[in-house]
């Protein structure tokens, strides 16, 4: 009995694993979940700012009908204030300045006019123009992030502001990518005629790099024995598995059963889906397994689905807002099944509108298609035809972390 997509997913959603707290630098928390609160350690601005270049008067004076004004001094950004002790004088101040004590407005240098040492003021000026004042963006001991915030530039920036030099971020799994097969050879290798490189390894551990996981890259040959000695150690010491092949239901296929025998529980086995309906999922303790199909294809569409969504909801990161785009053509799809079709992506340059157009390949095993595969769209198995211009979910396969 296949399950369903939703069902699938639904066990995943269900059987999260906390992979714990690292606190690593602030160049190195980009892409992270937080798991502190970011608290705002003064405010911000820290200081009444000046916003533009220009001068500082009292307005007092100004009020008052003068409108010329002696220089009395000029005051940079970063240096202590200098008090506007004339108030029928100014000071020229430049922005992000601190505004001085007796001073209570800017006149930017566009509406000056220069005479001699003086600047001539036009009608019209308002008090505490041009300023930015304390705490208006942010006051002290605000949170301004909280524990499992995704960590972006906007992030980082206030981060460095409020002075984390270290930060509490969720740990980053430990992933094993494992190749099974007697047909697979290194990279480097040149294959006899019956073999192929092991390319699942390079394009899965790819696909997680975008959440700053490098995983450590495997192989192991169709042997029961093995199978069994190497996926034990992996099962110690990795907390996910990701297996590409061995799951389907040939004489060969070894490892549900091998997994199973080492306390594996199984989630589930065979999804309602083309490509990727071998899927196997399973956990023990602290480790979740995924079993992928050895086609590429097959292997990229479920981690797309599975595998990375579900890394997501682990680390506390939530998923991309859903993408849509508008099929360019009609498509039928006969069987029963969920299907991910691998489309190309096209912008409509008047009105912006995503369409999308299947991409002609010659099954799961066709890895070249991937070249002209911008993303996989989602048919859902309860329709058979689907018309021209019908909007259709997208998971992009390079920007799919949104």
């Amino acid at each position: 009995m296949l399950t369903s997509v939703a069902a699938a997913r639904q066990h995943l959603l269900a059987n999260k694993i906390d992979f714990g707290t690292e606190t690593v630098s602030l160049s190195e928390a980009q892409g992270r979940s937080l798991r502190q609160n970011l608290v705002a350690d003064r405010d911000q601005p820290p200081f009444d700012r000046v916003a533009m270049d220009g001068i500082t008067i009292d307005y007092a004076a100004y009020a008052a009908g003068q409108r010329l004004f002696p220089i009395a001094g000029l005051q940079a950004a970063g240096t202590l204030p200098i008090p506007l002790t004339n108030p029928a004088s100014c000071l020229e101040i430049m922005t992000g300045a601190a505004l001085p004590p007796g001073a209570t407005t800017i006149i930017r240098y566009e509406d000056l006019k220069k005479e001699g040492v003086a600047f001539r003021l036009p009608d019209g000026i308002l008090d505490g123009a041009n300023l930015h004042r304390r705490g208006k963006d942010v006051m002290a001991g605000a949170v301004l992030a909280e524990i499992g915030q995704y960590i972006g530039v906007g992030e980082i920036g206030m981060l460095a502001t409020c002075g984390y030099d270290q930060v509490a971020v969720a740990r980053l799994p430990k992933v094993a990518i494992v190749a099974t097969g007697n047909e697979l050879v290194p990279v480097t290798a040149t294959p006899e005629p019956h073999q192929i490189r092991r390319s699942n390894l390079y394009q899965l551990a790819a696909l997680l790099r975008p959440l700053g996981i490098t995983a450590t890259l495997h192989h192991l040959v169709d042997d029961r024995e093995e199978l069994t000695t190497a996926l034990a150690e992996l099962l110690d010491s990795a907390d996910i598995v990701i297996l590409s092949g061995g799951v389907s239901k040939g004489k060969l296929d070894f490892v549900p059963e091998v997994l199973t025998d080492l306390g594996v529980k199984t989630l589930f086995h065979g999804v309602a889906q083309r490509p990727g309906k071998p899927l196997w999922c399973g956990q023990r303790g602290h480790t979740m397994v995924f079993g992928l199909p050895g086609n590429p294809v097959s292997s990229i569409s479920c981690s797309l689905h599975y595998v990375l969504p579900y890394l997501r909801h682990c680390l506390g990161l939530a998923e991309p807002p859903p993408a849509y785009g508008q099929l360019s053509h009609e498509l039928t799809f006969k069987p029963s099944l969920t299907l991910f079709e691998r489309v190309s992506l096209q912008s409509e340059p008047t009105t912006g509108i995503l369409t999308i157009s299947s991409v002609r390949h010659s099954g799961s095993g066709d890895a070249g298609s991937m070249l002209r595969t911008d993303a996989f769209a989602e048919f859902p198995a309860s329709q058979t035809v689907f018309e021209e211009g019908t909007s259709v979910r997208i998971r992009m396969v390079d920007a799919w972390i949104g």
